[in-house]
């Protein structure tokens, strides 16, 4: 496993990293960028830097293909916020089913020998074939989980 301050990673090794930590480095970049730019224009003229020429001094030229983009998405904040609804509505049916804890765990099954692969798109029954049954279903109308025990 690569991971920060651990082994170097290997040529076209699969690593896993947060969405915060992208978030983090794409902003620490913009930020370097931004102060590489101020000192380059407190510099320009100065002896240091020459002067950008004047085609660069201009307003930027939209791109041709910039009409035919999609707009932002508005709804990342709506999504967040039904997403934190239902978690929320889960956790209070959940605390209200008071679902029983097996005593026993689960036995452990054997890995098959070539590594089970789930991908998106897969039917409940094609799931259930490589996996076996679920310990349990939660049904929450427009959402429902299958929960594996593990």
């Amino acid at each position: 496993m690569c991971r920060k301050g651990g082994k170097e990673c290997v040529k076209s090794d699969n690593v896993t990293v947060a969405f915060s930590d992208l978030q983090d480095m794409q902003n620490h970049m913009r930020e370097t960028i931004d102060q590489g730019m101020e000192e380059l224009q407190s510099k320009q003229d100065k002896g240091e830097i020459p002067s950008a020429p004047p085609s660069a001094q201009a307003a930027p030229v939209p791109a041709a293909f910039a009409a035919a983009a999609p707009p932002p998405d508005t709804y990342a904040a709506k999504i967040n916020q039904q997403t934190q609804a239902a978690d929320q509505a889960e956790q209070e049916i959940a605390g209200a089913a008071a679902l029983p804890v097996p005593a026993v765990p689960a036995p452990i099954v054997p890995l098959p020998s070539a590594p089970l692969t789930i991908a998106l798109g897969q039917t409940v029954d094609e799931v259930t074939a490589g996996l076996g049954s679920p310990a349990r279903d939660i049904d929450l109308g427009a959402r429902k989980y299958t929960c594996t025990g593990t």
